[in-house]
């Protein structure tokens, strides 16, 4: 059991690379507002009979206002992820979207106290020179303008996933005496039951405000015919629960976990040849592989 959090955070990278792969299908039906609220929303549901007997109305004020801020975040990320993502091809998308292990890396340090050594360095410089020329290889049938523009929507959504993962690792440390929650802990079920309720309340209200300020309506009935966001849903509530348990183990920490999660990027180039038709996917997926070794030197 003591690396079960191994297979566990592996489980997530798959589901993940899947995820993001159907979001753009579910993108094709529905809009970017109305896919993440409903599916976000879906997820929560799907978390309701594991929070039972798990006492979530236990927790302090304290862990609320923690998982109410991650939420906050992951709700701005993915607003800027979902529309970086359809402007982007998928392969080019996920590639960029590893980066967050560099703020992964720097928020742990400064943040959870680790340490950065010389190959941690080393892998750093390989994972920018990755992120850098993975959008150097053009696909001449379309412009490169609106993927210029979302290259820094990208990097928001990379830097609050980052502080999310910090969140995690820290409140669902079962050590004791924690700086701001003492002697309290928080479980994988607290923490999914009310991560997933204030995330689809943030996107309610999102959509309530648009409607109420500028008339913008959502197609129920087309989102409720729309199999991709139940898909999404069921790999959303089943990745997390993997992720928080993984996190709740005191042999984990947060870089380590964010380079077993790159199994996503390998899985997503390879959906995006097969559902999109995308091109330049070997190109892509050696600049995912220098990525992967930049990450693997992070961790030696």
């Amino acid at each position: 059991m003591k690396y079960i959090w191994i297979p566990l955070i592996l489980f997530y990278g798959l589901c993940k690379g899947i995820r993001e792969a159907l979001k753009k299908k579910a993108m094709e039906k529905c809009s970017v507002m109305e896919v993440l609220f409903f599916y976000t929303f879906f997820a929560f549901l799907l978390t309701i009979p594991f929070a039972i007997g798990q006492d979530i109305f236990g927790i302090s004020i304290k862990y609320h206002l923690a998982i109410f801020l991650k939420a906050f975040m992951i709700f701005i990320g993915w607003i800027c992820a979902m529309n970086a993502m359809k402007r982007l091809p998928l392969s080019i998308y996920c590639v960029l979207d590893m980066s967050r292990m560099l703020f992964s890396i720097v928020l742990s340090i400064i943040l959870l106290g680790e340490t950065l050594g010389l190959f941690q360095g080393i892998g750093m410089v390989f994972v920018l020179v990755g992120v850098t020329i993975v959008n150097l290889k053009k696909d001449k049938k379309s412009g490169q303008t609106t993927t210029y523009k979302a290259i820094p929507l990208v990097v928001i959504s990379c830097l609050l996933n980052a502080f999310s993962a910090i969140i995690d690792k820290y409140t669902l440390s079962t050590e004791t005496g924690k700086w701001f929650f003492g002697d309290e802990l928080l479980n994988d079920a607290q923490m999914q039951f009310w991560y997933m309720l204030y995330l689809s309340s943030l996107y309610g209200l999102f959509i309530l405000a648009r409607f109420l300020i500028k008339k913008e309506k959502i197609n129920v009935k087309r989102c409720l015919k729309c199999p991709w966001i139940y898909m999404l849903s069921i790999l959303f509530m089943l990745a997390d629960k993997a992720m928080f348990i993984a996190n709740s183990n005191p042999n984990s920490k947060v870089v380590t976990l964010t380079v077993l999660q790159q199994v996503s990027v390998i899985v997503s180039i390879l959906l995006g040849k097969i559902l999109y038709k995308e091109k330049h996917i070997l190109y892509r997926i050696c600049c995912a592989i220098l990525i992967v070794v930049g990450i693997v030197f992070s961790v030696i």
